[in-house]
């Protein structure tokens, strides 16, 4: 271990005490807390549903803003900077981290929602095709450009201020790159703190709901009904397999596994394009993103207050909160591996690469979906209403020859695309917990036992909540943290667009 590294007091021990308070309260006063965070949750929502709508809608712009100006062709980390990744690395890397274990399941799951229960503003009935192709459009609405326009501007920032702007490894740099605002050492680690409780908030949900998913794909496979044992030891193999991987370094675990995982993605999708129903996935594709494009400004913008219509506040804004929650921590970890590549470089591979990759898997298995519900008596449907969503995929799954095959493969998929976007958390988490006496501009290394402790405090808490059903608690706390991302991911935002047209900006760029 390194006896250079001190723990930041400020930001491990206050995201450990309120974890736990928050996790005690979720698991023994669950109705309480549940009503609670409700409320604020869905207070913060209605009065600030408008600014999440607004400022995510902004960074898409601020992409294309930063990409034509002067600091385009900045290189992180200066001139003579090597890059830590080879481009196929950094691409799958970067595609692996932000595509968890929700869009394999969403992609097929959330057309078939928006099918059956379409919003007011549509003026469309439910389960007819005019549904379908909204459907698939408002999964490219939610997965695709915003997203990562919303990941993609702090982690940017971030990138700069470390590496070219030599500030601390923490997510505070990115809300001020390119100035002089330099805040106090306890106000940086409790802004890294509560960051940090977002999104570890997020991650128990999101692995409680990756077990129950994963559970009905091995239900699925081998025809049995596993019970609360089964769903534990899940939990804990996963994240003992995140851990692991982030512990092993980015050069061994993170990218073995996530240059595997793109790999698959890209086998597996193909699979189901061809032995699916091809030409009907290339014209819902195609129909959907039409539309999606058509409407893109109005729903962006869309807050649905004034023709009282919840489904801009139940799906949208819903769906920016739970990014912004993720954001800063992951904004610190794409940003620490894209040293040595340019600003528009950094763009094109965070954000419009795996925005067309997301675009491509949606409407393979988004088509998939919409196909099987029209020309099979609603099955889907039927599906949702009798199991949930996250059983939709192993229905559709069903439909393909040689189902076993696919099934199998997708869950050995699942697994590993939880396990990518996990470790790499795990591995941003845990840099920020840590101060080291390295130079800066060099990546601090966390040592493995901060790696192992969060990985254990994740799935131990993950396996407690799923089995007794407080999870719903949790992902509202991961929402009301989106607060906080949205704030920083505004900072940084106004502070990069000024560093793109200042001297300094200009002054960078050259050196």
């Amino acid at each position: 271990m390194n006896r250079n590294l001190r723990i930041r007091p400020y930001t491990f021990y206050p995201s450990l005490t309120i974890l736990g308070v928050l996790s005690y309260l979720a698991l023994f006063d669950n109705e309480n807390f549940l009503a609670i965070t409700s409320v604020i949750h869905h207070w913060l929502l209605d009065n600030f549903g408008w600014m999440y709508l607004l400022s995510a809608f902004s960074l898409v712009i601020t992409c294309f803003v930063v990409f034509f100006s002067p600091i385009g062709d900045m290189r992180i980390g200066g001139k003579e900077a090597k890059p830590l990744l080879t481009k196929w690395q950094w691409a799958s890397i970067t595609l692996c981290s932000s595509v968890a274990i929700g869009l394999l399941f969403f992609a097929s799951s959330e057309p078939i929602i928006d099918m059956t229960y379409p919003p007011k503003f549509l003026g469309v009935e439910p389960l007819s095709r005019e549904s379908a192709v909204f459907g698939l459009a408002a999964v490219f609405m939610h997965w695709s450009l915003t997203t990562y326009a919303l990941y993609s501007i702090p982690a940017l920032a971030f990138a700069l201020a470390y590496y070219n702007f030599k500030r601390d490894f923490s997510i505070s740099s990115a809300m001020f790159v390119g100035s002089n605002v330099e805040l106090k050492t306890t106000t940086k680690q409790l802004i890294d703190a509560f960051a940090l409780i977002a999104l570890v908030a997020g991650m128990i949900t999101s692995l409680g709901s990756s077990i129950l998913m994963l559970e009905g794909g091995i239900n699925a496979l081998f025809d049995t009904n596993i019970g609360t044992t089964a769903l534990a030891l899940i939990a804990a193999l996963v994240m003992v397999a995140s851990a692991l991987s982030a512990a092993s370094g980015l050069h061994k675990g993170i990218a073995f596994l996530s240059s595997w995982n793109a790999k698959a993605f890209i086998v597996f999708s193909l699979l189901v394009l061809v032995f699916g129903p091809t030409s009907f996935i290339a014209h819902a594709g195609l129909d959907s993103l039409s539309m999606y494009l058509s409407n893109f400004v109005s729903w962006s913008l869309d807050t649905g207050v004034v023709v009282e219509d919840s489904w801009p506040k139940d799906w949208t804004v819903f769906f920016w909160a739970a990014w912004y929650a993720w954001a800063p921590i992951v904004a610190i970890f794409l940003g620490k591996i894209s040293r040595g590549y340019t600003v528009k470089e950094f763009l094109i591979f965070n954000v419009a690469m795996p925005s067309i990759f997301v675009l491509f898997w949606c409407s393979i298995f988004g088509g998939y979906s919409i196909y099987l519900e029209l020309t099979a008596n609603n099955v889907l449907s039927d599906t949702l209403n009798q199991k949930g969503p996250g059983a939709i995929i192993w229905e559709l799954m069903q439909d393909l020859p040689g189902s076993i095959f696919f099934i199998a493969f997708f869950l050995i998929m699942s697994f590993v695309s939880y396990v990518t976007a996990s470790d790499s958390a795990i591995d941003a988490i845990a840099g920020t917990c840590v101060e080291s006496s390295n130079e800066q501009g060099e990546e601090p290394k966390s040592p493995l036992f901060i790696k192992l402790v969060w990985g254990g405090i994740i799935a131990l808490l993950a396996c407690i909540m799923t089995i007794n059903s407080g999870l719903d608690g949790l992902k509202l706390v991961s929402t009301i943290g989106g607060f906080l991302g949205m704030i920083i991911a505004i900072c940084a935002q106004i502070f990069l667009l000024r560093l793109c047209f200042s001297k300094t900006g200009k002054n960078k760029a050259k050196t």
